[in-house]
């Protein structure tokens, strides 16, 4: 019997400048959200970040062509909602935002289980994954804040300077690496909710991810021998 070869299905190249944009929004916005002058700087990274998302879908059952196309009305109403042009459209903006961000965690995660092997580009995708993960959850927040502002509470929300998806994006972060340095707080059992789900996500994300990558490799490396 002849050794049976692995066939190697390679991760979108498309991950590798989504990850750029996510590390400069995810890390530039709080210095720049809190100037009048300069948040539209950070608004405008994140749509980019947002547009570039799109190209790290595979083309695959449409997927791409359904995110693009729901893409439109999420920056549009984003950037509505910015100025509050219209009632409710920052609510509607958080909303369709987390829809959108729900659906990348979606279609990357049915990407990623196809890998087969343990490669730089697998490695970027995942770690986009995560970050996503953590935009989504934010917006999340967002939205639960916009409804009902009694939801979270604390110093920084009582100083609140800038947009406030970047603060609920920090407190999406340090929640999902189980941080929690108290700044921010759940004051309802809705709010309460979503912290403990993003929490056990984080800590079953990691796990399984390492558990994964160690048993791709030895799986590759067995194929190789």
């Amino acid at each position: 019997m002849g050794q049976q070869i692995k066939r190697d299905i390679p991760v979108n190249q498309g991950f590798k400048t989504l990850l750029f944009f996510l590390l400069i929004y995810i890390f530039g916005s709080p210095f720049l959200s809190p100037y009048p002058s300069l948040a539209i700087v950070a608004h405008a990274t994140l749509s980019i970040t947002l547009f570039f998302s799109v190209y790290a879908v595979r083309k695959e059952k449409r997927q791409r062509t359904f995110a693009m196309t729901l893409l439109l009305p999420v920056l549009s109403l984003y950037w509505i909602g910015i100025y509050n042009i219209i009632p409710f459209s920052r609510t509607g903006s958080y909303l369709l935002l987390s829809i959108y961000l729900g659906l990348l965690v979606y279609f990357f995660i049915t990407e990623l289980k196809q890998a087969t092997r343990v490669t730089l580009r697998l490695l970027v995708a995942t770690l986009c994954l995560y970050l996503i993960i953590g935009l989504f959850w934010g917006a999340l927040y967002a939205l639960l804040y916009e409804i009902n502002p009694a939801a979270y509470g604390g110093v920084l929300l009582d100083n609140m300077q800038g947009n406030k998806y970047t603060v609920f994006v920090y407190f999406s972060m340090v929640t999902l690496t189980t941080l929690g340095y108290g700044d921010i707080t759940p004051q309802t059992h809705g709010a309460t909710s979503l912290c403990q789900m993003e929490a056990i996500i984080g800590q079953f994300f990691t796990a399984v991810l390492v558990a994964w990558l160690v048993g791709n490799y030895i799986s590759d490396k067995h194929s190789k021998e």
